[in-house]
């Protein structure tokens, strides 16, 4: 029982510094955690190798083992070869202080256990799992030899007797040592890895936010690029416009291009996307001014559009934010139903203390999972959508206190009803 003990003992003394490095170093989110800590692995080898010294195993009376190659084999092929020799010379130099053995026999004995990493530790990276514990059965097998030559000389030196006892313990004590240093090997490589797979895990989720951004950008921005084709398309193709017209269609061509410019900006700053301007809004304007501009959109799709929306639909929030849903309701609406017979209805009124907007089409229509799908991004009914419009225009009535539903049945049309807090004027 006193031997399990002081094994268990000893592996703690190997293990725990493995931990200690993951829990300090390898646990944090930035790139050159990768890289190996010299300073860490130095230090954590060190008193692990002297800590394996201090409490030896006793298999027979006299006959002491530990464990101490361990953190002589991991310094160098792990932290190079500064932290493998700052190791080795401070393990010889200890011993030799403390416990009164000749120095050459130290040395000599502990300059052999570091001649395998000491060779391979440029290479170790390269290695693959098997390889690696290979060496570690070729590292355990040279320290039995090491040992059994090193005790034989002691025996013949100093006239004392070898037994089988002795030569079985030994054996015993070379299987752990080999056995424990392959579960550190992996346990270290396993940490590593992990650490690494999280890493690309982060930079994957980056690039994924990055992508997402420009895909979103590109999608809001096509709106307004939209209209003013409509627009630019509608001056060109008729030469009877009157000047009034021509400057009331430029004018929303150059707000168009300003709202464009405005959705560039919001979504540069989408970390701050949750928050926007809180003012009082008369939803009939924005309303009103949608609908004329998507009406342009409509008639190049042979789409009608009517409208029927009450007076004072006073809300709190965000105009710009606000116009950017409508739109994208009424545009998803137009493009949902046939050029021949399409229709989308805009109803807003108010109902039980908010303000509802209902966009009705006879379009396709959807099914009960389709609907439950909506907002997510990247999910589309489209050809070419992304499906980034909708989590956008989610994220914007979220923000605003608001809900948005979707009624809905296949070759039925759908219904989009966008539901906003009525604005209160506070006493």
């Amino acid at each position: 029982m006193e031997l399990v003990k002081e094994l268990i003992l000893q592996i703690s003394f190997i293990i725990i510094p493995i931990f200690i490095y993951q829990f300090i170093w390898l646990s944090k989110s930035h790139s050159y955690i990768l890289k190996p800590n010299k300073v860490i692995i130095t230090c954590s080898t060190i008193l692990s190798s002297l800590f394996c010294i201090i409490w030896p195993i006793e298999f027979i009376d006299g006959l002491f083992f530990n464990l101490q190659a361990i953190p002589l084999f991991v310094s160098f092929i792990y932290g190079g070869l500064i932290p493998g020799l700052l190791t080795l010379l401070t393990t010889i130099v200890f011993r030799i202080y403390f416990f009164d053995i000749e120095w050459y026999y130290v040395a000599v004995s502990l300059i052999i256990y570091s001649v395998i990493p000491f060779f391979i530790y440029r290479k170790w990276k390269d290695f693959g799992l098997k390889k690696k514990y290979l060496f570690s059965i070729i590292y355990g097998c040279s320290n039995f030899a090491v040992t059994l030559l090193y005790y034989s000389v002691v025996s013949v030196s100093f006239s004392s007797r070898f037994t089988l006892d002795h030569l079985l313990a030994m054996s015993i004590n070379m299987a752990s040592l080999t056995i424990i240093l392959i579960c550190s090997i992996y346990l270290i490589e396993y940490m590593t890895e992990s650490t690494r797979i999280r890493m690309e895990l982060v930079n994957a989720e980056k690039m994924s936010i990055v992508s997402e951004l420009a895909a979103s950008v590109a999608h809001e921005v096509r709106n307004p690029l939209t209209v003013v084709r409509g627009f630019i398309q509608l001056i060109g193709s008729t030469s009877d416009i009157t000047i009034t017209k021509k400057r009331e269609y430029m004018d929303i061509v150059l707000n168009e291009l300003d709202r464009a410019e405005a959705i560039i900006s919001d979504y540069l700053g989408l970390a701050s996307q949750q928050f926007f301007l809180k003012e009082k809004i008369d939803l009939y304007d924005i309303l009103e001014e949608v609908t004329m501009l998507m009406t342009s959109y409509a008639n190049f799709k042979t789409v009608s559009i009517q409208s029927h929306i009450d007076h004072h639909l006073f809300v709190i929030g965000d105009k710009a934010k606000l116009k950017q849903v409508f739109i994208n309701i009424i545009k998803n609406a137009i493009e949902a139903v046939s050029n021949v017979d399409g229709n989308v209805i805009i109803k807003a009124f108010t109902s039980h203390e908010v303000v509802r907007i209902k966009v009705i089409d006879n379009g396709i229509g959807m099914s009960p999972e389709q609907i439950t799908r909506l907002g997510e991004p990247y999910y589309t009914l489209k050809e070419n959508g992304t499906g980034l419009g909708l989590t956008v225009t989610y994220t914007i009535i979220k923000n605003h206190g608001g809900s948005i539903r979707y009624k809905s049945e296949p070759n039925k049309g759908t219904v989009a009803i966008i539901s906003l807090p009525i604005y209160k004027e506070e006493k």
